[in-house]
């Protein structure tokens, strides 16, 4: 019985379904009809039906095309802003590394970067002379000489200055500085002859009569020996080059005046009848105030004995490869120059010292020296005194007669003017040091200054030259007065 209601009920369910698919025949039949009559009606009537876009038809389509579009102008939009970020984050990383420009939009000095010491001086319209000296023992000198202003032809006839470099550099970096703030062109204009020198074993002067520059005995040598021959036979040169009959006037760099210092001690009658004054930059002699973070470091590690061992003779070479590090830091990090210069010479360099001077000094710079010149420097520091070579007690007694290096004695200078000029934030030669210079020479000096806003290199390659003014007129009206013809010469 449940099996027949069960049944009966499916074919009720199935005759419903049925009845409902006739209806829905039925009525698509109709709608299809009427709508064919309308059409019919409109095409007699002429009012054609209005066709419907695809659009129309499709309006999610629409709404996804435009979506699409939203999100392909976003994602350019987001690339956009990407990469501007990434730009202006590449910039800030290049900037630490970026040469620091002057306030001036046009560098004065860029052409000097490239050229030769003779083509920086004609370039300016100055005549450059080269020269060459041979010393007692052996070296050949090579000089550059300005033979007065622009308008002279003859600088035999006016008062010779001679000027002496630091250690590592040359004779190139007295006219880095451009025409107005290198000594080399202001006393050129003010009608000096100018020598510029160059220490044994620098670029300019590897040769000897015995020896060849890769041998251990050429570089057997510091300051000392350069203020016992190089300098008196630079000076006998010049005067018999020079007709005017007056004695030379000298500036010394850093190692400049120690080759003095050392030479004055060593033959001081030699040099007071031959040197009317003696202009001392950066005076370097006992060291015991050096406040430079690098050179105390070596000094205590002893790294000069370390670089003995590989028997490696000169220091700081001008070779390609320390000229190409020397290039990509002023071109590519002039930060690090700075730094550098903070650690070694001079403190705050980026403030005081003018960066293009700077870009032309060290593309001539190093020039190279031996090692034996920066162990006797390493010995001073260790000493606190300035002495002489320390070659150990053996060689010490057989030379000194004494088991230690003796001082340089500078209580001989008598009645010899000397200018102390010092910068205050200067590293290497320290203003105590200056002061205690000073001290030892008594009445000799004649002009004694600190400069507050120079550092060691600051002389070379500084923004303030003012610090010039006053050694200027003090020779140009008390040492030259009689000479009425010393005058500045018209540019």
């Amino acid at each position: 019985m449940l099996s027949y209601m069960i049944e009966e009920e499916k074919v009720g369910k199935e005759e419903k379904v049925e009845e409902k698919e006739v209806k829905k025949k039925e009525t698509m039949s109709s709608s299809s009809s009427s709508s064919s009559i309308t059409s019919n009606k409109d095409e007699k009537e002429g009012n054609i039906p209005k066709v419907k876009t695809e659009t129309e038809n499709k309006p999610m389509l629409t709404v996804l095309d435009n979506y699409l579009k939203y999100e392909a102008e976003t994602n350019q939009n987001k690339k956009q802003g990407n990469d501007e970020l990434k730009y202006k984050f590449s910039n800030k990383i290049k900037n630490l590394f970026k040469k620091p420009k002057e306030e001036e939009p046009e560098n004065p000095l860029v052409k000097d970067e490239n050229r030769t010491l003779e083509e920086i001086i004609t370039s300016k319209n100055y005549k450059c002379e080269k020269h060459l000296v041979k010393t007692e023992d052996g070296y050949t000198l090579v000089l550059f000489r300005i033979p007065g202003g622009k308008n002279c032809e003859d600088g035999s006839k006016l008062p010779p200055v001679l000027l002496q470099h630091g250690i590592f550099d040359s004779s190139d970096g007295w006219v880095s500085n451009g025409e107005d703030h290198s000594i080399a062109f202001v006393l050129a204009k003010h009608n000096f002859d100018v020598w510029l020198g160059n220490s044994r074993g620098n670029k300019y002067c590897k040769t000897h009569d015995k020896f060849d520059e890769k041998s251990y005995e050429f570089w057997q040598f510091s300051f000392h020996e350069m203020g016992l021959y190089d300098i008196p036979a630079v000076i006998k040169y010049i005067r018999e080059i020079n007709k005017s009959g007056e004695k030379v006037i000298y500036f010394g760099h850093s190692q400049g005046t120690s080759l003095m210092f050392s030479g004055l001690a060593q033959k001081f009658d030699f040099y007071k009848e031959n040197l009317k004054l003696f202009v001392a930059l950066a005076p370097v002699a006992r060291l015991s105030n050096l406040s430079s973070h690098i050179l105390n470091f070596l000094s205590n590690i002893s790294i000069h004995k370390m670089i003995k061992k590989t028997k490696v003779y000169e220091m700081c070479p001008n070779t390609k490869g320390t000229q190409k590090l020397m290039n990509f830091m002023e071109n590519h990090a002039a930060g690090l120059t700075n730094f550098f210069l903070g650690l070694i010479s001079d403190s705050k360099s980026k403030e005081y010292n003018d960066q293009n001077s700077l870009a032309v000094y060290f593309k001539h710079y190093p020039c190279g020296s031996s090692l034996k010149g920066l162990i006797h420097f390493v010995q001073i520091i260790k000493a606190k005194k300035f002495v002489y070579y320390d070659y150990q007690k053996e060689a010490n007694c057989a030379l000194y007669r004494q088991k230690e290096p003796p001082e340089y004695d500078l209580s001989v200078v008598k009645d010899f003017p000397i200018m102390l000029i010092g910068g205050e934030k200067d590293r290497l030669a320290s203003p105590n040091d200056v002061v205690w210079l000073k001290e030892v020479l008594k009445e000799n000096v004649i002009y004694y200054k600190i400069m507050p806003k120079m550092g060691h290199i600051s002389f070379m390659c500084g923004k303030d030259f003012t610090w010039f003014d006053d050694p200027l007129n003090i020779i140009l009206n008390e040492f030259y007065q009689c000479n009425k013809e010393l005058k500045k010469d018209d540019v």
